[in-house]
């Protein structure tokens, strides 16, 4: 499997499950709407456990730089 249909289908799955995990529960009552999806962050989260990228820093530059289009466009 190569990473990006890895990073899709991972997007894929923790949207899906998320959306029904919280269909009954609003998370957010206040504040900024964040500049990513809840499911976007989790994803990369994931995504940069597997590719063994440790820091948040490091997992920003990687997404930011190589696979923006795949999520906001906060990039």
């Amino acid at each position: 499997m190569n990473i990006e249909y890895f990073i899709i289908e991972t997007f894929s799955f923790i949207d899906d499950e998320l959306k029904k995990i919280t269909s009954q529960v609003k998370l957010r009552s206040r504040g900024y709407k964040p500049a990513l999806a809840d499911s976007e962050v989790i994803s990369m989260e994931i995504i940069g456990e597997f590719m063994q990228i440790d820091t948040d820093k490091g997992l920003w530059t990687y997404f930011s730089t190589s696979w923006k289009h795949f999520f906001s466009q906060t990039f």
